[in-house]
Formats: C-alpha cells, sequence, structure tokens
C-alpha cells in the first residue's frame, strides 16, 4: 500500500514571522500585549458547558436541559467580566464569538480568536463546524483561528488523517490570510482512564511528538502541560518543559485543560521559566462559578475570585513568559524592511528591484 506523504511547510522559524503576511501579523498583534505575550481567555467550550450547567439545574432542584439562551448568556457575562483583563478572548460559533460582538460583550481592543472544529470525541477523525470555516471566520473580522486537533502519534493511520485535516486548515488560513492557532491534545485509549499507568507513561512522548508534527502548519501553539505536576519532581518538570520548549517550532501557549487553578498557576509559572510566551485558560479560571445557586452569587464570583485568578496569571506572564519577537530575536527594523514597495503585487518580493514610484501619492 502506499504511503502518503503529509507536505510541510517549508520556512525557517524566523523567516517565517519575518515573512508574515500583513493579516497574520495583524492578528498576532491583536490577539496579544503591547508587550508581544499571549493573555488568552478561553470559552469557546461547548459540552462542558452543558454538562456543568446541567448539574447546577440538579444543585438546584431543575433537570432541566441548559437552553441555548442560558448558554450564551452565562458566556457573554463571562466575557464582560473577564474580558477586559486578556489580550484575547477565544469563542465558538455556537454560543459566543457573533453573540460577544453583537451584544459588545467583547471590549474594544480585545482579540477575537474563533473554534473551527465540531466538538468530537477524541479519536475521531477532526472536521469543520457544519457550515463554518477560515472563511467566514475572516470575514466576520476576527483576529485567528483556533484549530483543536487529538493525536495519538503512535496511531500512524490516525495521525496522517489527523494531519491532512490540519494542512487543509493550514491552506485555508493562508488564502484567508488569518492567523492560525493550534492546538494538540493528547487522549487515553479504549479502556484506560487518563489517571491509567498505560495512558500516563506515553502522555509526555505524545505531546513532544504532537508539537514536532503540527508546528510546521501553525502560526502559534497552544499546547498540554507534559509533565505530571502532582508526581514529577521539580528537576524532571523542568527537563520535560525544556524539551517541549525545543520542540516547538513556533511560540507556545499553555492551555489549562480543565486543571484546578492552583495546580494550574504553578504550571504556568513553570511554563513561562521554559519559554513559553503566554496562557490560554478557561475553565481553571471559572469552574466554581457553576457552584454559586444565585446569579448574584455567580456574578460576584467572576468580580473577586475570576477577576484575581486571570491578574495572577497575567503577572506570571509579565513576569516571565517570552515576547514571541524574542524567541527569534526579531527588532522592529527587521520586519519594517521584509518587502519591497511592490509588497501588494503577486510574485513580488524584497529581492525584486524596486520600481519607481510616480504620482501624486
Amino acid at each position: 500500500m502506499r504511503t502518503e506523504t503529509i507536505e510541510k511547510p517549508k520556512s525557517s522559524p524566523k523567516d517565517h514571522f519575518l515573512n508574515l503576511s500583513p493579516g497574520k501579523l495583524m492578528g498576532l498583534r491583536q490577539i496579544t500585549d503591547p508587550n508581544h505575550r499571549f493573555k488568552v481567555f478561553a470559552l469557546d467550550q461547548s459540552n462542558s458547558f452543558k454538562k456543568a450547567l446541567r448539574k447546577l439545574h440538579e444543585k438546584t432542584g431543575n433537570k432541566a436541559e441548559p437552553s441555548y439562551e442560558e448558554i450564551r448568556d452565562t458566556k457573554l457575562e463571562m466575557v464582560e467580566k473577564l474580558g477586559p483583563f486578556a489580550s484575547a478572548v477565544l469563542l465558538d460559533v455556537n454560543y459566543g464569538a457573533r453573540q460577544a460582538l453583537n451584544s459588545f460583550s467583547l471590549p474594544k481592543g480585545v482579540g477575537l480568536i474563533v473554534r473551527v472544529e465540531a466538538s468530537k470525541d477524541a479519536g475521531l477523525p477532526g472536521e469543520v463546524e457544519p457550515g463554518w470555516g477560515a472563511e467566514k471566520i475572516k470575514r466576520m473580522g476576527a483576529s485567528a483561528v483556533k484549530l483543536l486537533v487529538y493525536l495519538d502519534t503512535e496511531n500512524k493511520e490516525n495521525t496522517k488523517t489527523q494531519l491532512r485535516f490540519v494542512e487543509s486548515i493550514c491552506k485555508d488560513c493562508q488564502k484567508q490570510d488569518i492567523l492560525l492557532m493550534i492546538e494538540e491534545l493528547s487522549y487515553p485509549r479504549a479502556g484506560e482512564e487518563k489517571t491509567s499507568p498505560s495512558y500516563t507513561a506515553r502522555r509526555t512522548q505524545n505531546i513532544l511528538e504532537a508539537t514536532k508534527l503540527i508546528g510546521p502548519y501553525a502560526d502559534i501553539l497552544k499546547l498540554e502541560f507534559p509533565a505530571d505536576i502532582k508526581n514529577d519532581s521539580a528537576q524532571r518538570m523542568k527537563d520535560t518543559l525544556g524539551k517541549l520548549d525545543e520542540a516547538a517550532l513556533r511560540p507556545w501557549v499553555l492551555l489549562s485543560a480543565g486543571e484546578k487553578f492552583e495546580l494550574f498557576i504553578v504550571q504556568v509559572e513553570l511554563a513561562m521559566q521554559a519559554g513559553s510566551s503566554g496562557y490560554m485558560a478557561g475553565r481553571a479560571i471559572f469552574n466554581e462559578y457553576f457552584e454559586q445557586t444565585a446569579p448574584g452569587e455567580r456574578a460576584q464570583f467572576l468580580k473577586t475570585t475570576g477577576t484575581d485568578r486571570i491578574q495572577s496569571l497575567n503577572g506570571i506572564v509579565d513576569r516571565c513568559a517570552t515576547p514571541w519577537t524574542n524567541r527569534y530575536s526579531i527588532r522592529k527594523q527587521e520586519l519594517a524592511t521584509a518587502f519591497s514597495p511592490q509588497w501588494y503585487l503577486n510574485g513580488e518580493s524584497k529581492s525584486q528591484k524596486a520600481k519607481e514610484v510616480k504620482g501624486d501619492y
């Protein structure tokens, strides 16, 4: 049987950013803070929101399924209360992205990242949300596309399928000139739990291999904490994070994966010290929101605990994170001189002789 090779985009890490198209570069600027670091509030969850609201209903004696309006309004409240502390907010098409724009809940000056993939179980081939895609995300004015891909790198056939999916989204984002952030997630196999020794034994290597595989297609990487925060030694975590930073072809942010805040904030500190450029977190910040039974209590949680948490994460990023420009020693002057006066013409490059510019302008 013929082995199909997935073609990877070719360019050095620094050249990738020196030659970044204007739409992608603008998106990158919009989702980072003034010091080129990432502080992203993640609210693109669908099933976990439904599950949390379902439990809240049961706690209050109401077993009804969460309505569209309830999920929407919960996300909008979170965006409005915590969005001002973020450099960008990640939202889904179903309940949050346009809703946050139309309601003016998304704060002015905060970047918008929109999920492109449909919500699927781990192990199944990835798909775009029906009727959705990079073109529509670009047209709505979003700063970046986020793509989640589940990978078990020992499953060669599934990995090829997933990389073909990644490649197709990469090409769509290039065509639409919009930034692409790719998120990798490992997962237990059938019969395993996340705590199963067989899964934990291969998880770190899977994260490292997945990072190498998706890196060439991404502009930004959204990665898991590769070590066991509860059981690994400080030195082992430092070594593992060093390997992850080396494996990452692009600037990377740490995802929270629903971890408890007390553990996630430790992960963030370690990841930033290892070379990460920021975080992307949701449930670690707002999980206990759904434990408050009264609307006023939930609003107060966001105003106090939620705000304190995101500001604490921001403080670590400000103190320790690597700006994406510093990762490749990119200076403003290099970006400013990376193109010719005819950059807007197809096929033109800096190496071509600049033509005389004529006219009143």
